[in-house]
């Protein structure tokens, strides 16, 4: 495996990690069995990153993981979480959520430290707030030690510059922008590197988009693209 330094941050990170949002029954049911076998063979292959969310299963795949990683070393693993987003309509980036969610994190976990907090969908509330109320009480909160490190993640690059123009960061989480379908990450990673902003790059696949496996339903690809996405379907398997 290969490691990587995320940014200006002291954390080394495995290139390739286990995005737990499956574990959380976003794309299928879950057996649980299952899902500790899969997150125990990521660790034993080298992955040392391990990324969640309150959204993901609305609380499942951090309640799961709590219990998965309780014989792990916590030197072995870091763990990067969320908030602001906890159901799909459901956003409170208020300091106070904000606190209240980090402690049900640290508990769902059975941890006393995050290494990565984000807001997560920034780009469906007022940004505004993210920048004026949310990062500020998570900056206060990495100052007390339970948070190691902070950032954003959403979907349109334009949040992330949004952000980016009026305060500091850590580390961004980016997805569906850096694959073979779509490079525009690629755009904001000298500007990101030049401020020290570890980069995460989520959704290698573009959630799916790059497999033969069914579409989620909120996924936002056009007919045109769906199209295309079956022809090169089709010829890999005639391949």
């Amino acid at each position: 495996m290969e490691y990587r330094q995320l940014g200006d941050t002291e954390l080394k990170l495995s290139a390739l990690s286990y995005g737990a949002s499956s574990i959380g029954q976003e794309f299928r049911r879950v057996d649980i069995s299952e899902a500790m076998q899969a997150v125990r063979t990521a660790l034993d292959l080298g992955m040392n990153f391990i990324d969640t969310s309150p959204y993901y299963g609305r609380g499942m795949s951090e309640s799961l993981l709590g219990p998965i990683l309780r014989d792990v070393p916590r030197e072995q693993y870091y763990i990067g979480t969320k908030l602001g987003r906890y159901d799909v309509n459901h956003f409170d980036f208020s300091a106070k959520r904000v606190e209240e969610s980090v402690d049900v994190s640290l508990h769902r976990l059975g941890i006393e430290q995050l290494d990565i907090v984000l807001c997560h969908d920034i780009e469906f509330v007022d940004m505004q707030q993210v920048v004026d109320e949310t990062l500020p009480k998570l900056r206060e909160i990495q100052k007390s030690g339970k948070v190691r490190y902070v950032g954003i993640s959403g979907y349109p690059m334009k949040a992330f510059r949004y952000v980016l123009e009026q305060t500091d960061l850590d580390v961004i989480l980016s997805y569906n922008h850096y694959t073979l379908q779509n490079t525009m990450l690629a755009d904001l990673v000298p500007e990101l590197k030049a401020k020290g902003v570890g980069i995460m790059n989520a959704a290698p696949f573009s959630a799916r988009l790059l497999t033969d496996t069914e579409l989620p339903s909120w996924h936002k690809a056009t007919e045109e693209v769906r199209a295309v996405r079956q022809k090169a379907i089709d010829h890999c398997k005639s391949k």
